[in-house]
């Protein structure tokens, strides 16, 4: 998949789908693509253009995002289903946690959860 600036026809982002894709919707704000295959619906982050997660579904379903970007609604012949696809910032999520229990993230789970991102979470620096 690729996504262009319908504006000045230039190309900002590609993606990898998990096989051909049969449905897709922005959200609202355009910070998130749905994308249906066979495998799936795939919900990408277009400002980090990170695959957030995958949802089950049949193939050939059809998606939609509510007017708010939070409800994702999955249709597939005379069903549909409804998921809450409210996907906070990886950093911001983080922020919170670490406010939360008032610690640092490890070296290792920098990697597991920030990937390639900054580290620069709001966490207090781990103890030496």
């Amino acid at each position: 998949m690729k996504t262009w600036d319908a504006r000045t026809g230039r190309l900002q982002d590609s993606f990898r789908s998990s096989g051909e894709v049969a449905s897709l919707t922005f959200s609202p704000g355009g910070r998130t693509l749905a994308a249906s295959s066979a495998r799936g619906v795939q919900l990408w982050d277009l400002t980090t253009s990170r695959l957030r997660t995958t949802l089950p579904a049949r193939p050939h379903a059809v998606v939609a995002l509510s007017p708010d970007g939070h409800t994702l609604a999955i249709g597939t012949g005379s069903s549909v289903e409804l998921w809450s696809v409210d996907l906070p910032d990886p950093a911001r999520a983080i922020r919170t946690v670490c406010e939360a229990v008032d610690t640092a993230l490890t070296p290792l789970e920098q990697s597991r959860y920030l990937h390639d991102q900054s580290t620069e979470t709001g966490c207090r620096p781990a103890a030496r």
